[in-house]
C-alpha cells in the first residue's frame, strides 16, 4: 500500500554533522519525525545512535503530546554576544545566516495546555477537571521549561513572537508575510529539536526543498503564536500518568526531550547586512540574567567559573535597568 502521509514515509534519510559548536548532531532535512519514528528508523542505522540509549527505553505513562500555545521567544547568549547586540542595537549572526529562538512557556501556557490535554482525554468530566489540583507542572521538568537556567550563555532577550515577527516582517520582507517552513529534526544523545525555518518571500526558490509548516504535524503557527504538540516533556521521569492520576515512580528513568527552535534567515553577506533592528531601551527591557546549566555550551573562554559569571550578568542587567528606569523618570519631569 502506498504511503499516504507525506511526513512520515517509508524510510527517514538521517545524516551526521559537526555544528558550529563544536557538537556531533544528527538530522533529518525537511522534516518534523515523531519520536515513534526516529526510534523506528534508528534501529536501521548502524551503529545505533547514542539517542537509541533512551529512545529503545519503556517510560511509564505519561502527558503526551500536551499541546502549548506559547506567545514568547527567547535568544541567549554570552557576554561578548549581549554587548555585541547592545552596541549594535540588533540581532545579526556573526558567523552565519541564521538567528535561532526557542520557545519560553510560562505557567499560564502550561495551565491551558493542562486543560486542554484533559479536555481531550476526559471530555465527559468537565466538573472534576475544574476542580482539579494542577499536574502537568510534575511533567514539565525538561531543560527548556527550566527558565532559570541556559545551556547557551547568562544573558536572555524575551520577545513576544508576534513583535519579533512585525520587526522582521517590516525590516527584511518588504512589508510582506514572512514564510515559515518544516526546517529540520535534529537529534543529539538526549535533546530532539524541531527546528522552523523563516524567511523572506524573495527566498522561495532557496528554500523550497523545505515544505510550507503546514506540513508539520508537530508545529503550527498562528495568531502570533507557536502552537506545538510536545512529545516528550521530562527528560528525567520522576512520576507517572495514570487515569488522570499522578503517581511517583519507585526510581527516576532518564529519556528523551523535545522542543521547537525558529530559524530566521538573516544573510550576512548582503550589502548591508540583513537585521533585526530593536531599539537599545527595548532590548533592556527585555533583558534577564540566567544562571548556566550543567551542560555549558556558551563557548566562554575566559577564566571565571559559573557562578562568578552569573553575579556579573546580575550586576550588569540591574545595572542597564537601573539607568533605563532613571530615563525614564527624567523624562517625565523634563519632557
Amino acid at each position: 500500500m502506498a504511503n499516504l502521509n507525506p511526513q512520515q514515509p517509508e524510510k527517514v534519510n538521517i545524516k551526521g554533522r559537526w555544528n558550529p559548536r563544536g557538537k556531533q548532531e544528527l538530522f533529518i532535512r525537511g522534516q518534523h519525525v515523531s519520536l515513534q519514528r526516529l526510534r523506528e528508523q534508528m534501529l536501521l542505522v548502524n551503529p545505533q545512535p547514542p539517542m537509541m540509549k533512551y529512545l529503545s527505553k519503556e517510560i511509564p505513562p505519561y502527558p503526551t503530546p500536551v499541546e502549548f500555545w506559547v506567545s514568547n521567544v527567547a535568544h541567549v547568549t554570552e557576554e561578548t554576544g549581549f554587548e555585541g547586540i547592545l552596541e549594535s542595537e540588533q540581532f545579526n549572526p556573526p558567523e552565519s545566516e541564521f538567528l535561532w529562538w526557542d520557545l519560553k512557556i510560562n505557567e499560564e501556557e502550561i495551565r491551558s495546555a493542562e486543560k486542554r490535554y484533559m479536555e481531550g482525554k476526559f471530555p465527559n468530566e468537565a466538573q472534576e477537571l475544574n476542580e482539579q489540583k494542577p499536574f502537568l507542572e510534575k511533567f514539565t521538568t525538561s531543560p527548556l521549561f527550566q527558565l532559570e537556567k541556559s545551556r547557551f550563555g547568562n544573558y536572555r532577550f524575551t520577545f513576544p513572537l508576534a513583535e519579533l515577527m512585525k520587526w522582521y516582517k517590516e525590516q527584511n520582507c518588504g512589508g510582506k508575510e514572512p514564510v515559515l517552513r518544516v526546517c529540520e529534526t535534529i537529534t543529539y544523545k538526549q535533546e530532539i529539536v524541531y527546528t522552523v525555518l523563516i524567511h523572506s518571500p524573495e527566498d522561495n526558490e532557496r528554500f523550497r526543498e523545505y515544505p510550507l509548516l503546514e506540513a508539520s504535524e508537530w508545529v503550527r503557527y498562528q495568531d502570533g503564536k507557536i502552537i506545538w504538540k510536545a512529545q516528550a516533556i521530562c527528560e528525567t521521569h520522576w512520576y507517572q500518568f495514570v487515569s488522570g492520576e499522578v503517581q511517583s515512580l519507585n526510581t527516576h528513568l532518564f529519556y528523551v526531550w523535545d522542543q521547537v527552535s525558529l530559524v530566521f534567515h538573516l544573510p550576512n553577506h548582503t550589502k548591508p547586512c540583513k537585521a533585526v533592528k530593536i531599539p537599545r531601551e527595548r532590548l533592556i527591557e527585555a533583558l534577564e540574567a540566567c544562571e548556566l546549566d550543567e551542560i555549558d555550551l556558551s563557548r566562554y573562554e575566559g577564566s571565571k567559573n559559573k557562578e562568578e559569571r552569573f553575579f556579573e550578568a546580575k550586576m550588569k542587567v540591574s545595572k542597564l535597568k537601573r539607568e533605563l528606569e532613571e530615563n525614564d523618570i527624567k523624562m517625565e519631569v523634563d519632557p
